[in-house]
């Protein structure tokens, strides 16, 4: 890795106690944005790798910066945004508008990964597997869908969200009156089309990736493994990770699978673009082929409790050396020369 001249470095972020739950918000409303903690655990690393931290945070305070001539010589962006399926992007385009180099992935590729459906659209172009699926906005869209669909067991989710939200155990539906029950739900909650797509049976993995293009490198794979009897990884066992109870991440041992899973994450990542950093979701169906899930271009970043610097440390990587990575790859990127 190498060492680049100190910076000045700001962090966008979402902090959990920015925004209040409005009326009748969903349960895991707070699911995507992070803590005081996590924050304090990314600012430390980049101020050890001799860096000043300017904490800027979400969107309406990055518009307040740039409008009170704040600068940055690039910007850590954590940022999830609150509203809206571009949410994502917004913060990313403020910085573009004021060509301010930040890191990870641009606003396109942020929209679009946001949009579940539309990037299993693009993996099927590009001729990679994810389940057979569909999306409904209403109940009326179900009933005309419902022939077209895969045979039960479903998996139901929302189409445009991230974390894991909307996904728990009664994500799976094994029939038509369960189906009806959980697109209702999510449509009533989340107030976004659902996506309904095969539920596959096999091993689920999770694959991090750095890097840029033809240089992106797989980090490392990390098999998730329910130690409760959940059959769903979702946001409920996400948040009780923290308290060490319903999963554990172990590293994939098989060379030949892990061949397979690297060169197919690869290949999704560059597909829809993806910047310096990003994490794959990958389960095995019932023939133990490999399936795209999803991709998170925005990974959380704690130091024990994330996925991606849990692989990083089974990797023999350190905290400080994965945010250092994560760092250098952006810095490339707007100054290649």
């Amino acid at each position: 890795m190498n060492v680049v001249n100190q910076m000045k470095v700001g962090i966008t972020y979402d902090l959990r106690n920015d925004y209040p739950p409005y009326v009748n918000a969903p349960p895991d409303y707070f699911a995507e944005f992070d803590t005081e903690e996590n924050i304090n655990y990314l600012a430390t690393a980049i101020e050890s790798l001799g860096h000043q931290v300017c904490r800027i945070g979400n969107v309406y305070k990055l518009v307040r910066f740039v409008a009170d001539g704040g600068s940055a010589d690039i910007v850590f962006n954590m940022a999830e945004g609150l509203w809206g399926r571009a949410r994502e992007s917004q913060v990313p385009a403020i910085l573009e508008a004021y060509r301010i180099p930040y890191t990870g992935s641009d606003p396109l590729t942020l929209a679009l990964c946001l949009d579940k459906a539309l990037t299993k659209r693009l993996w099927q172009s590009a001729g990679l597997p994810t389940p057979e699926f569909c999306t409904v906005a209403d109940m009326a869209e179900l009933d005309q869908a419902r022939d077209s669909l895969p045979v039960f067991p479903l998996f139901v989710k929302p189409a445009h969200e991230g974390a894991s939200k909307g996904i728990g155990v009664e994500s799976i539906v094994e029939s038509d009156r369960e189906l009806r029950a959980r697109v209702e739900w999510v449509l009533a909650w989340y107030q976004q089309p659902a996506l309904i797509e095969e539920f596959l049976p096999g091993r689920e993995f999770t694959i991090g990736i750095l890097g840029n293009g033809l240089q992106a490198r797989v980090l490392g794979i990390g098999e998730i493994v329910l130690t409760s009897l959940d059959r769903v990884y979702g946001f409920g066992q996400k948040e009780r990770w923290e308290a060490r109870v319903p999963h554990k991440l172990i590293a994939v041992e098989s060379t030949s699978l892990k061949s397979e899973l690297a060169e197919l994450a690869l290949r999704a990542y560059r597909a829809v673009g993806c910047r310096d950093l990003g994490r794959l979701e990958i389960r095995l169906d019932k023939n133990d082929n490999p399936q795209l899930l999803e991709i998170n271009p925005i990974v959380g970043l704690h130091p024990t409790h994330a996925s991606l610097p849990i692989i990083a440390t089974q990797a023999g990587i350190s905290y400080e050396e994965l945010i250092a990575e994560i760092l250098e790859h952006a810095i490339n990127r707007w100054s290649p020369d």
